[in-house]
Protein backbone atom coordinates (compact mmCIF):
# COMPACT_ATOMS: atom_id res chain seq x y z
CA UNK A 1 0.00 0.00 0.00
CA UNK A 2 1.83 3.23 -1.22
CA UNK A 3 1.45 5.77 1.74
CA UNK A 4 2.00 9.60 2.28
CA UNK A 5 5.85 9.03 3.25
CA UNK A 6 6.33 7.25 0.53
CA UNK A 7 5.48 10.75 -1.26
CA UNK A 8 7.04 13.11 0.64
CA UNK A 9 10.47 11.68 1.34
CA UNK A 10 11.86 12.34 -2.24
CA UNK A 11 11.85 15.39 -4.52
CA UNK A 12 10.81 13.19 -6.90
CA UNK A 13 7.51 12.33 -4.96
CA UNK A 14 7.22 15.64 -3.57
CA UNK A 15 7.33 17.10 -7.61
CA UNK A 16 4.94 14.57 -8.68
CA UNK A 17 2.27 15.77 -5.48
CA UNK A 18 2.61 19.60 -6.95
CA UNK A 19 2.22 18.28 -10.45
CA UNK A 20 -0.77 16.12 -9.40
CA UNK A 21 -2.44 19.04 -7.72
CA UNK A 22 -1.54 21.36 -11.08
CA UNK A 23 -3.67 18.77 -13.55
CA UNK A 24 -6.36 18.26 -10.99
CA UNK A 25 -6.75 22.06 -10.97
CA UNK A 26 -6.64 22.91 -14.31
CA UNK A 27 -10.36 22.48 -14.57
CA UNK A 28 -10.79 25.28 -11.86
CA UNK A 29 -8.37 27.22 -11.27
CA UNK A 30 -6.69 29.55 -13.79
CA UNK A 31 -4.18 30.84 -12.15
CA UNK A 32 -2.32 29.51 -9.10
CA UNK A 33 -2.31 32.05 -6.45
CA UNK A 34 -1.09 30.12 -3.67
CA UNK A 35 -0.68 26.45 -2.87
CA UNK A 36 -3.50 25.71 0.00
CA UNK A 37 -5.51 27.97 -1.83
CA UNK A 38 -5.74 25.74 -4.83
CA UNK A 39 -5.57 22.40 -2.72
CA UNK A 40 -9.03 23.85 -1.53
CA UNK A 41 -10.60 23.82 -5.60
CA UNK A 42 -9.97 20.04 -6.09
CA UNK A 43 -12.00 17.63 -5.76
CA UNK A 44 -9.55 14.17 -4.82
CA UNK A 45 -12.79 12.01 -6.31
CA UNK A 46 -12.22 13.76 -9.70
CA UNK A 47 -8.80 12.96 -9.78
CA UNK A 48 -8.49 10.01 -12.90
CA UNK A 49 -5.83 7.72 -14.00
CA UNK A 50 -4.80 10.22 -17.46
CA UNK A 51 -4.28 12.71 -15.02
CA UNK A 52 -2.24 10.59 -12.20
CA UNK A 53 -0.35 9.38 -15.43
CA UNK A 54 0.54 13.34 -16.49
CA UNK A 55 1.35 14.02 -13.36
CA UNK A 56 4.12 11.18 -13.03
CA UNK A 57 5.46 11.97 -16.81
CA UNK A 58 5.85 16.05 -15.59
CA UNK A 59 7.68 14.65 -13.17
CA UNK A 60 10.20 12.27 -14.86
CA UNK A 61 10.65 15.14 -17.25
CA UNK A 62 11.68 17.39 -14.85
CA UNK A 63 14.05 15.13 -13.84
CA UNK A 64 17.89 15.92 -14.76
CA UNK A 65 20.56 13.55 -12.63
CA UNK A 66 23.18 15.76 -14.30
CA UNK A 67 22.42 19.24 -12.70
CA UNK A 68 20.76 21.17 -9.93
CA UNK A 69 17.23 20.81 -8.69
CA UNK A 70 15.07 23.30 -10.65
CA UNK A 71 13.42 26.26 -8.90
CA UNK A 72 10.55 24.05 -8.15
CA UNK A 73 12.49 21.44 -6.55
CA UNK A 74 14.20 23.64 -4.19
CA UNK A 75 10.45 25.39 -3.28
CA UNK A 76 9.13 22.35 -2.70
CA UNK A 77 11.78 21.63 0.05
CA UNK A 78 11.36 24.22 1.81
CA UNK A 79 10.02 23.82 5.23
CA UNK A 80 7.16 26.14 4.82
CA UNK A 81 5.39 24.47 2.19
CA UNK A 82 5.43 20.52 4.60
CA UNK A 83 2.33 21.36 5.53
CA UNK A 84 0.76 21.89 2.10
CA UNK A 85 2.56 19.04 0.87
CA UNK A 86 1.82 16.72 3.76
CA UNK A 87 -2.16 17.56 3.51
CA UNK A 88 -1.28 16.80 -0.92
CA UNK A 89 0.50 13.27 -0.14
CA UNK A 90 -2.36 12.12 2.66
CA UNK A 91 -5.22 12.73 -0.30
CA UNK A 92 -3.33 11.57 -2.79
CA UNK A 93 -1.42 8.12 -1.15
CA UNK A 94 -5.27 7.28 -0.92
CA UNK A 95 -6.59 7.60 -4.03
CA UNK A 96 -7.74 4.38 -6.75
CA UNK A 97 -5.86 6.07 -9.70
CA UNK A 98 -2.97 6.76 -8.00
CA UNK A 99 -2.30 3.07 -6.87
CA UNK A 100 -3.17 1.96 -10.03
CA UNK A 101 -0.28 3.67 -11.21
CA UNK A 102 2.05 3.51 -8.33
CA UNK A 103 1.25 0.02 -7.73
CA UNK A 104 0.44 -1.98 -11.25
CA UNK A 105 -0.79 -4.67 -10.08
CA UNK A 106 1.91 -7.77 -11.50
CA UNK A 107 1.23 -8.74 -14.78
CA UNK A 108 2.39 -12.26 -16.61
CA UNK A 109 2.54 -9.49 -19.89
CA UNK A 110 5.02 -6.63 -20.10
CA UNK A 111 4.94 -3.93 -22.81
CA UNK A 112 8.19 -2.86 -24.58
CA UNK A 113 8.15 0.72 -25.15
CA UNK A 114 10.52 2.02 -28.40
CA UNK A 115 10.15 6.00 -29.39
CA UNK A 116 10.54 6.82 -33.25
CA UNK A 117 14.49 7.80 -33.55
CA UNK A 118 15.29 6.48 -30.31
CA UNK A 119 16.49 2.91 -31.26
CA UNK A 120 14.52 2.68 -34.51
CA UNK A 121 13.75 -1.02 -33.77
CA UNK A 122 12.94 -3.69 -31.30
CA UNK A 123 16.43 -3.54 -28.97
CA UNK A 124 16.31 -7.91 -29.54
CA UNK A 125 14.96 -7.95 -33.63
CA UNK A 126 17.74 -9.37 -34.92
CA UNK A 127 20.34 -9.42 -31.88
CA UNK A 128 21.24 -13.24 -32.12
CA UNK A 129 22.23 -15.49 -29.27
CA UNK A 130 24.13 -14.06 -26.68
CA UNK A 131 23.49 -10.31 -27.62
CA UNK A 132 22.56 -9.24 -23.78
CA UNK A 133 25.98 -11.03 -22.63
CA UNK A 134 28.04 -9.07 -24.99
CA UNK A 135 26.21 -5.93 -24.53
CA UNK A 136 26.87 -6.50 -20.89
CA UNK A 137 30.70 -6.89 -21.61
CA UNK A 138 31.32 -4.13 -23.58
CA UNK A 139 29.28 -2.21 -21.20
CA UNK A 140 31.99 -2.81 -18.07
CA UNK A 141 34.53 -2.83 -20.26
CA UNK A 142 33.47 0.67 -21.44
CA UNK A 143 33.00 1.13 -17.73
CA UNK A 144 36.14 -0.28 -16.43
CA UNK A 145 38.30 1.78 -19.43
CA UNK A 146 36.71 5.37 -17.66
CA UNK A 147 37.73 4.45 -14.15
CA UNK A 148 41.00 3.45 -15.11
CA UNK A 149 41.77 6.99 -17.50
CA UNK A 150 40.93 8.74 -14.46
CA UNK A 151 44.59 11.08 -13.45
CA UNK A 152 45.19 12.45 -10.36
CA UNK A 153 44.56 15.95 -11.60
CA UNK A 154 41.13 14.71 -12.19
CA UNK A 155 40.92 13.85 -8.58
CA UNK A 156 42.04 16.92 -7.05
CA UNK A 157 39.21 18.37 -9.00
CA UNK A 158 36.63 20.18 -6.23
CA UNK A 159 33.11 18.48 -6.79
CA UNK A 160 31.66 21.71 -8.10
CA UNK A 161 33.75 21.70 -11.16
CA UNK A 162 31.77 22.64 -14.32
CA UNK A 163 32.69 18.85 -15.29
CA UNK A 164 30.42 16.72 -16.97
CA UNK A 165 29.81 13.34 -18.71
CA UNK A 166 28.41 9.77 -17.73
CA UNK A 167 25.56 10.47 -15.47
CA UNK A 168 23.44 7.71 -15.75
CA UNK A 169 23.57 4.53 -13.51
CA UNK A 170 21.07 2.32 -16.01
CA UNK A 171 22.18 -0.95 -17.67
CA UNK A 172 22.90 -0.63 -21.12
CA UNK A 173 20.63 0.38 -23.78
CA UNK A 174 20.23 -2.14 -25.66
CA UNK A 175 18.87 -4.32 -23.27
CA UNK A 176 15.31 -5.13 -23.73
CA UNK A 177 13.47 -2.75 -21.54
CA UNK A 178 9.62 -3.00 -20.17
CA UNK A 179 7.26 -1.36 -17.87
CA UNK A 180 3.70 -2.54 -17.03
CA UNK A 181 0.59 -1.07 -18.71
CA UNK A 182 -2.32 0.90 -16.99
CA UNK A 183 -5.08 -0.43 -18.06
CA UNK A 184 -5.89 0.57 -21.88
CA UNK A 185 -3.80 3.88 -21.24
CA UNK A 186 -0.76 2.04 -22.29
CA UNK A 187 2.59 1.63 -20.89
CA UNK A 188 4.07 3.35 -17.74
CA UNK A 189 6.98 3.80 -20.28
CA UNK A 190 5.45 5.15 -22.98
CA UNK A 191 4.49 8.15 -20.33
CA UNK A 192 6.88 8.89 -17.99
CA UNK A 193 10.51 9.32 -19.40
CA UNK A 194 13.42 10.26 -17.35
CA UNK A 195 15.85 11.75 -20.00
CA UNK A 196 13.35 11.87 -22.61
CA UNK A 197 13.29 13.99 -25.92
CA UNK A 198 9.93 15.20 -26.40
CA UNK A 199 9.11 11.86 -28.96
CA UNK A 200 5.73 11.86 -29.84
CA UNK A 201 5.60 8.44 -31.80
CA UNK A 202 6.53 4.63 -30.32
CA UNK A 203 5.62 1.44 -30.83
CA UNK A 204 4.52 -1.04 -28.18
CA UNK A 205 4.71 -4.46 -27.96
CA UNK A 206 4.25 -7.21 -25.54
CA UNK A 207 6.40 -9.54 -24.34
CA UNK A 208 5.70 -12.76 -22.00
CA UNK A 209 8.59 -13.85 -19.57
CA UNK A 210 8.77 -16.90 -18.39
CA UNK A 211 7.07 -17.25 -14.42
CA UNK A 212 10.49 -18.67 -12.87
CA UNK A 213 12.68 -15.84 -13.68
CA UNK A 214 14.55 -14.27 -10.95
CA UNK A 215 13.84 -10.63 -10.91
CA UNK A 216 15.69 -8.08 -8.27
CA UNK A 217 13.27 -6.14 -7.33
CA UNK A 218 13.88 -2.68 -6.05
CA UNK A 219 10.99 -1.44 -4.12
CA UNK A 220 13.06 1.56 -1.92
CA UNK A 221 16.29 3.25 -1.48
CA UNK A 222 17.69 0.65 0.73
CA UNK A 223 16.92 -1.62 -1.77
CA UNK A 224 19.30 0.17 -4.15
CA UNK A 225 21.70 0.49 -1.38
CA UNK A 226 21.76 -3.32 -0.94
CA UNK A 227 22.31 -4.14 -4.44
CA UNK A 228 25.12 -1.72 -4.73
CA UNK A 229 26.77 -3.32 -1.39
CA UNK A 230 27.09 -6.10 -3.63
CA UNK A 231 27.41 -5.58 -6.78
CA UNK A 232 28.88 -2.26 -7.81
CA UNK A 233 32.03 -0.41 -9.19
CA UNK A 234 33.78 2.37 -7.56
CA UNK A 235 33.51 5.20 -9.80
CA UNK A 236 34.30 8.48 -7.42
CA UNK A 237 36.81 9.81 -9.35
CA UNK A 238 34.72 9.77 -12.80
CA UNK A 239 32.52 12.67 -14.06
CA UNK A 240 30.03 10.90 -12.12
CA UNK A 241 31.45 12.80 -9.04
CA UNK A 242 30.57 16.47 -10.54
CA UNK A 243 27.23 15.62 -11.83
CA UNK A 244 25.81 13.82 -8.53
CA UNK A 245 27.27 16.39 -6.72
CA UNK A 246 24.85 18.88 -8.62
CA UNK A 247 21.89 17.05 -8.39
CA UNK A 248 22.22 15.58 -5.10
CA UNK A 249 24.52 18.26 -2.82
CA UNK A 250 26.73 15.33 -1.45
CA UNK A 251 30.78 15.40 -2.31
CA UNK A 252 31.83 12.09 -1.29
CA UNK A 253 32.74 8.38 -2.78
CA UNK A 254 30.18 7.12 -5.39
CA UNK A 255 29.09 3.75 -6.35
CA UNK A 256 26.78 2.24 -9.75
CA UNK A 257 25.97 -1.05 -10.24
CA UNK A 258 27.84 -3.33 -11.64
CA UNK A 259 25.17 -5.09 -14.05
CA UNK A 260 27.48 -7.82 -15.59
CA UNK A 261 27.81 -9.17 -12.03
CA UNK A 262 24.21 -8.58 -11.05
CA UNK A 263 23.60 -10.74 -14.25
CA UNK A 264 25.47 -13.98 -13.22
CA UNK A 265 22.23 -14.64 -10.35
CA UNK A 266 19.15 -12.46 -11.67
CA UNK A 267 18.01 -12.40 -14.99
CA UNK A 268 16.29 -8.80 -14.25
CA UNK A 269 15.92 -5.69 -12.58
CA UNK A 270 12.78 -3.86 -11.54
CA UNK A 271 12.92 -0.15 -10.34
CA UNK A 272 9.27 0.43 -8.96
CA UNK A 273 7.16 3.34 -9.29
CA UNK A 274 7.39 4.07 -4.99
CA UNK A 275 11.10 3.51 -5.16
CA UNK A 276 11.64 5.72 -8.08
CA UNK A 277 9.31 8.75 -6.17
CA UNK A 278 10.86 7.79 -2.77
CA UNK A 279 14.68 7.60 -4.10
CA UNK A 280 15.42 9.34 -7.37
CA UNK A 281 17.41 12.59 -7.09
CA UNK A 282 18.55 11.72 -3.89
CA UNK A 283 22.21 10.35 -2.63
CA UNK A 284 21.45 6.68 -1.61
CA UNK A 285 23.36 5.50 1.26
CA UNK A 286 25.59 2.15 0.82
CA UNK A 287 27.87 2.23 2.99
CA UNK A 288 29.50 4.61 6.06
CA UNK A 289 31.36 6.44 3.37
CA UNK A 290 29.90 5.18 0.05
CA UNK A 291 26.48 6.14 -1.59
CA UNK A 292 24.85 5.94 -4.98
CA UNK A 293 21.69 7.07 -7.13
CA UNK A 294 19.22 6.42 -9.53
CA UNK A 295 19.76 8.43 -12.11
CA UNK A 296 18.48 8.21 -16.09
CA UNK A 297 15.72 5.45 -14.65
CA UNK A 298 11.69 5.64 -15.68
CA UNK A 299 9.78 4.79 -13.13
CA UNK A 300 8.53 0.98 -13.28
CA UNK A 301 10.93 0.08 -15.56
CA UNK A 302 12.44 -3.79 -15.88
CA UNK A 303 15.92 -4.00 -17.77
CA UNK A 304 16.54 -7.66 -18.70
CA UNK A 305 19.72 -8.72 -18.25
CA UNK A 306 20.52 -12.56 -19.24
CA UNK A 307 20.19 -14.70 -22.45
CA UNK A 308 18.14 -15.00 -24.16
CA UNK A 309 16.25 -11.70 -24.11
CA UNK A 310 12.40 -11.86 -23.88
CA UNK A 311 10.91 -11.93 -27.21
CA UNK A 312 9.01 -8.91 -28.13
CA UNK A 313 6.13 -9.89 -29.96
CA UNK A 314 6.16 -7.64 -33.14
CA UNK A 315 2.48 -9.27 -34.33
CA UNK A 316 1.16 -7.78 -31.33
CA UNK A 317 3.08 -4.37 -31.47
CA UNK A 318 0.80 -1.13 -31.56
CA UNK A 319 1.53 2.14 -32.85
CA UNK A 320 0.87 4.56 -30.23
CA UNK A 321 0.98 8.91 -30.74
CA UNK A 322 0.51 11.95 -28.76
CA UNK A 323 -2.03 14.07 -28.88
CA UNK A 324 -1.04 17.77 -27.86
CA UNK A 325 -3.92 18.93 -27.45
CA UNK A 326 -5.46 16.30 -25.34
CA UNK A 327 -2.24 15.75 -23.61
CA UNK A 328 -2.13 12.05 -23.39
CA UNK A 329 -1.38 9.26 -25.21
CA UNK A 330 -3.57 7.06 -27.84
CA UNK A 331 -2.88 4.50 -30.61
CA UNK A 332 -2.71 5.65 -33.96
CA UNK A 333 -5.94 5.80 -36.33
CA UNK A 334 -7.86 6.19 -32.82
CA UNK A 335 -8.26 2.60 -32.10
CA UNK A 336 -10.39 1.63 -29.38
CA UNK A 337 -9.00 -0.56 -26.64
CA UNK A 338 -11.35 -2.65 -24.92
CA UNK A 339 -10.85 -4.79 -21.77
CA UNK A 340 -7.44 -3.61 -21.25
CA UNK A 341 -6.20 -5.26 -24.42
CA UNK A 342 -4.15 -3.60 -26.76
CA UNK A 343 -5.27 -3.69 -30.20
CA UNK A 344 -2.80 -5.94 -33.20
CA UNK A 345 -1.82 -3.44 -35.96
CA UNK A 346 -3.00 -4.71 -39.13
Amino acid sequence: MITPEDLLVGPRGRRFCFELLGHAADESSEVVRALEAVIDTVDPRSIDTTQVLRALADTADAAMSWQEPDATDVLLARSEFAPALTRLASTWASLPAVTAVVEPPGAVTQWSTVFDGEHGRHPDRGAGPGAAARSLTAWHRALMTEVAAVRPRDRRRPAAANVSGSWWSTPPPELVTTTAAVGTLGPIGLWAVEDGLGWERATVAPIHPSPDVRVLVVDSAEDWGALCRRWSVDVSDTTRRHDWYRTTGRDGRWLTPDWSALAETHDAVHVTVRAWLRAAGTAIPVDPDTASVTAGWTPDTTVWLRDPQPVVDDDAATVWTFDGDALRWTTADDEVLTDGVFPTRS
